[in-house]
């Protein structure tokens, strides 16, 4: 039996297979997972920080906003304080541009075209208003009722408005004296 060849069967129910291919394909893993979480640990810290650099800013610009408010509320005091204590003064000077700002010429221009040929302006009492208009009180003398009536549509035609016969009364030569008050509106 010197010659006989002799099989080795394994007959374990887990047979051997050969441990470096698993060896490799295990140092492989490990080394890509190193590779990976070294990779992911740089990710984080850069993100940690710049989170960090994002807090600090929003935490100085949400300081920079409270100091502004805190401005500005201090600001719009001193500007209220400040209207209250010139208004009059202010309201001087817009009295006073008003003034120096109405057309006295056009006035009298336009009030000259209302007048009828026989009619005559007696008195006139002009008030400027604070609504850029003037408030007239006149007294006119017409030689009738239908010489008024023209006074008033040639009124009516231009800029007056707000026309009122206040009273009237005849004087020793006949004439028709007439108290009228209207309104006109003022160009700038």
């Amino acid at each position: 039996m010197k010659n006989s060849k002799q099989f080795i069967v394994n007959l374990a129910s887990h047979p051997l297979r050969s441990r470096k291919f698993f060896f490799l394909l295990f140092s492989t893993l490990v080394v890509l997972f190193l590779l990976v979480s070294f990779l992911a640990g740089q990710i984080f810290i850069e993100f940690r920080s710049e989170s960090q650099k994002t807090r600090t800013s929003i935490e100085k610009a949400e300081k920079l906003i409270k100091d502004v408010q805190r401005d500005e509320k201090r600001l719009s005091s001193r500007i209220d304080e400040a209207v209250k204590e010139n208004k009059s003064q202010v309201d001087l000077v817009n009295s006073i541009i008003l003034k120096k700002s109405f057309s006295w010429i056009e006035f009298f221009s336009d009030l000259e075209k209302s007048l009828p040929g026989s009619s005559y302006i007696i008195s006139l009492a002009p008030t400027l208003t604070d609504e850029s208009k003037l408030l007239l009180k006149l007294r006119v003398a017409c030689s009738s009722v239908d010489d008024l009536l023209k006074l008033i549509d040639n009124f009516q035609a231009l800029k007056f408005y707000g026309i009122r016969i206040d009273g009237e009364t005849r004087n020793n030569r006949g004439l028709l004296i007439s108290d009228i008050s209207l309104s006109y509106e003022r160009t700038i």
